[in-house]
């Protein structure tokens, strides 16, 4: 049996779903997330693709896999197959169409229903001047009918509830995928997305930006010290003080380890030189309580204003990296630009 997926080729060349393609989907997608939730899976966009991938192969091919199945699967098909896989079907989309499927079925249904209601009506009025047997039976077919449609609107009631439910815990799955699970703050593959984003506004329109980098001093000591949950409260702490003291536009995240990347949209380096002393000042000053501790740290901080000659996010990244390196060494201020 070929290991392909009908559905994903479908997406993949921009063809119509069928309605027995998307009661199909409906079905990949309850299956893949519920198991992705019970494994612990990371959310990210390529672990949607290539489950995606796979629950589709099992479901088109109505296998009926236990866990360790699925996981000899997946390594089959991404090892001895080596299926390319460079699209990341939009699931939550095509959930929501599903969903508005089914509530279409629903008011076709109850429209249905009420001009049965109304012809019902009228056939009753005669059967009672004729008191025809004949109408008598039409009628009570009819009630059964209707008693019929009742309960095909409440099962896709039910399952309207379940595809919202499902749509929901999609979204916030996706969001997930770009949030740091520790502190809140954007993740490395979000921040080098945003990066990406503005090297190419400086490149077309010309807008500027600046990037901080900043590395806690010590903080291998605290770890080895207090324990990596401490170490994990005083991340979190650092969080909190970024989105605190950072305007709502700039970008900030945590990537890696105990460094976080700032991206200062549409200043020069003077302003960014400005912020990094006021959050080197926050995070010094700040007295971080994890449990019965009360510790204090400081960080070091490296600033890049990033010009046109930057080709990548690449060569952003090496740089400010450098100016980092610069700031480790410097006392008592460690900042670097």
């Amino acid at each position: 049996m070929e290991l392909g997926c009908k559905i994903y080729e479908k997406l993949k060349g921009g063809e119509s779903l069928t309605d027995e393609d998307k009661k199909i989907l409906k079905e990949i997608i309850k299956k893949e997330f519920k198991f992705l939730a019970e494994q612990n899976i990371l959310p990210t966009p390529e672990n949607y693709a290539r489950w995606f991938f796979v629950f589709c192969y099992v479901v088109e091919n109505k296998i009926d896999a236990s866990v360790n199945e699925l996981i000899e699967l997946y390594y089959k098909i991404f090892k001895d197959a080596k299926v390319d896989l460079r699209l990341t079907v939009d699931i939550e989309h095509i959930a929501k169409e599903v969903r508005n499927i089914v509530k279409d079925y629903i008011n076709t249904i109850q429209r249905y229903d009420r001009d049965i209601d109304e012809k019902k009506e009228e056939l009753k009025k005669y059967s009672d001047k004729t008191n025809s047997v004949n109408l008598q039976n039409i009628l009570e077919k009819i009630k059964d009918l209707q008693q019929t449609n009742q309960d095909l609107v409440n099962e896709l009631k039910a399952k309207e509830r379940e595809l919202e439910r499902l749509r929901k815990e999609i979204s916030t799955l996706r969001e997930q995928a770009h949030v740091d699970f520790l502190t809140g703050l954007k993740n490395r593959r979000s921040i080098e997305k945003a990066l990406n984003d503005f090297l190419k506004d400086l490149h077309s329109y010309g807008y500027p930006f600046v990037v901080i980098m900043i590395d806690l001093n010590k903080f291998k000591q605290i770890n080895d010290t207090y324990g990596h949950v401490v170490g994990d409260c005083i991340l979190k702490q650092v969080g909190e003080l970024l989105r605190k003291y950072l305007r709502a536009k700039d970008i900030v995240g945590r990537y890696g380890g105990d460094e976080f990347i700032v991206i200062l949209t549409g200043v020069n380096l003077d302003v960014g030189i400005k912020v990094a002393q006021r959050l080197f000042s926050v995070i010094k000053n700040h007295i971080f309580r994890c449990d019965s501790l009360e510790l204090s740290i400081s960080a070091s901080f490296g600033i890049l204003e990033v010009s046109k000659n930057f080709k990548n996010i690449k060569e952003i990244l090496e740089a400010v990296d450098k100016k980092l390196y610069e700031a480790k060494e410097k006392e008592p201020d460690h900042i670097a630009y």
